[in-house]
């Protein structure tokens, strides 16, 4: 068994005019505010001389924009992959934070802000559940790694699957409410690249 190592960065977007607002956006495809260009631009600059391959981005919005900067900056390549998309939140996309609990119900509002595990399973109706994103950015980052063949890469996505992503092959706790716009989580992992790849 051959397992190869790569050193990932894990890239939040930049900040867009509903995270201001505190409203979920989940797939809605939302831009850049004036602020998070400013973001973006600063955090290429950072990321010189970190020696970079390749960005595998989100196809929305806010993320291409975001690894569009960085790209320029490092003259590499992008690819974007819908699998990468923040989780669908469904009926409360759009929806501001403050007003969940009156939609949705007070445990809809508690089952979402929780950390905890046993939630796993709570999806918004017409949404994705916490666990099936998970599945989905996991299996989507592992193949683009093994069909691209780069080391030292760039992940610009969303701050609950990243956060979700980080956890599982960090095996440290963090929560998404902390990931900060334009923040990068650095990460090493091992993968045996004679594991299949799924289409």
């Amino acid at each position: 068994m051959k397992k190869e190592k790569y050193q990932l960065f894990l890239i939040r977007h930049g900040e867009t005019d509903w995270n201001k607002e505190r409203r979920l956006q989940g797939q809605i495809d939302t831009s850049l505010s004036e602020y998070g260009i400013e973001q973006a631009s600063i955090l290429a600059d950072s990321l010189k001389n970190r020696g970079i391959e390749i960005i595998f981005s989100s196809d929305l919005k806010r993320a291409k924009e975001t690894s569009e900067k960085i790209a320029n900056e490092l003259g590499i390549e992008i690819i974007y992959h819908p699998g990468l998309r923040e989780i669908h939140l469904g009926e409360a996309q759009g929806i501001s934070e403050f007003e969940l609990s009156n939609i949705f119900g007070e445990r809809s509002y508690t089952a979402w802000k929780s950390l905890d595990k046993i939630h796993d399973k709570f999806r918004f109706p017409g949404g994705e559940s916490k666990l099936e994103s998970e599945s989905r950015i996991i299996e989507t980052i592992l193949n683009l790694l093994k069909m691209y063949g780069k080391k030292n890469v760039a992940v610009c996505s969303h701050g609950f699957v990243l956060s979700r992503f980080y956890e599982q092959y960090s095996l440290k706790k963090f929560s998404h409410s902390k990931l900060g716009n334009c923040e990068v989580l650095e990460l090493s992992i091992s993968l045996d690249i004679s594991e299949k790849i799924y289409q």
